[in-house]
């Protein structure tokens, strides 16, 4: 299995790194601006694959990308503190339609994994640029935002994580949400079990604060923003899991950004060796219904805005690019 990372930074490298610890690549090309980056990372990464099975791992040009199964976007200007993913778009899009005619030139054929925020806008451009078949074109979406909110509820009901279905849906941002009306724990539903719970407060109905929790996954990546300046650990190895599980043709439920309706969006869906192999239709309360045609709206927006921009002569990606 052949594996191009577009990217050499922090979070690239976290993905190459985290693929090895899997067995199943056996060739990882690093493509970076920065060549001389993209080579050091790569012969680290090679010495490293000695630990796992062997892999060839290089730095390589746009057309080096030929033959790929999988082709991860991570390049892209950083996140600032306190910056939203929004905030990003401007300075991405031009680096990402780059990054879609090598694609569409050399690896027409991969799965494409978009990582590069706002990762629902820019995936949905990907689509557009590359013309690709949707179901091969996904975002990493709120797979990493579902992550943490396993982690907190089980850290929090002392309960392995494997055991919690419970989703974050939505935009990979401000307006994602979880809905609590199909969040589950070992089959029962999440508001049942914490009400059956012996550390509720006296006269409480529950033994967790849902908000606060919600909350806490979605500020998290400002939070290590913030302490550190960039999230690229719990990405790396989600990303990997994903490809991992992909290639085994595991069909497993995840929360990628897929194309409904007319946006890319963090939703339940089973994926395959073909990518998206089916949208999982959750029965959603009203409330969550109405949530989730709110983080719609917000993407949609975001991508009407950036058509605007693409269209318009010497505009700010003309200037960002130097063209």
């Amino acid at each position: 299995m052949k594996v191009s990372i577009y990217g050499a930074g922090r979070v690239g490298v976290s993905v190459a790194f985290s693929l090895l610890h899997y067995s199943i690549v056996d060739k990882i090309v690093m493509v970076d601006i920065d060549k001389n980056r993209s080579i050091g990372e790569a012969m680290d990464l090679l010495h490293a694959s000695g630990v796992f099975k062997y892999c060839n791992i290089y730095a390589g040009d746009p057309s080096d990308i030929i033959d790929s199964d999988f082709v991860v976007i991570t390049a892209g200007r950083a996140q600032r503190p306190g910056e939203t993913r929004l905030d990003l778009l401007i300075d991405n899009v031009k680096i990402i339609k780059s990054i879609s005619e090598d694609i569409k030139k050399y690896a027409k054929d991969s799965i494409v994994i978009n990582i590069t925020n706002p990762v629902d806008v820019l995936t949905y451009l990907i689509w557009e640029f590359t013309e690709f078949d949707p179901r091969k074109i996904i975002g990493t979406g709120t797979t990493l935002d579902t992550l943490r909110l396993r982690t907190l509820l089980a850290q929090q009901c002392g309960v392995s994580s494997a055991s919690i279905h419970a989703y974050i849906i939505g935009e990979h941002g401000d307006s994602e949400f979880m809905p609590l009306s199909s969040a589950t724990i070992g089959g029962v539903l999440l508001r049942d079990y914490c009400a059956d719970c012996d550390m509720k407060a006296e006269g409480s109905s529950t033994c967790l604060d849902f908000e606060k929790i919600v909350e806490e996954v979605r500020t998290a990546a400002y939070k290590i923003i913030e302490k550190k300046g960039a999230t690229n650990l719990a990405i790396g190895a989600i990303t990997a899991k994903l490809i991992d599980s992909i290639w085994k043709n595991e069909k497993r439920v995840w929360t990628p950004s897929v194309l409904i309706d007319d946006v890319y969006i963090g939703f339940p869906a089973v994926l395959g060796r073909n990518g998206v192999e089916k949208i999982v239709k959750l029965k959603l309360a009203d409330e969550e219904q109405e949530l989730l045609e709110h983080s719609k709206s917000v993407i949609r927006k975001a991508i009407e805005e950036i058509k605007k921009v693409l269209e318009t002569k010497n505009s700010p990606l003309d200037r960002i690019s130097g063209t």
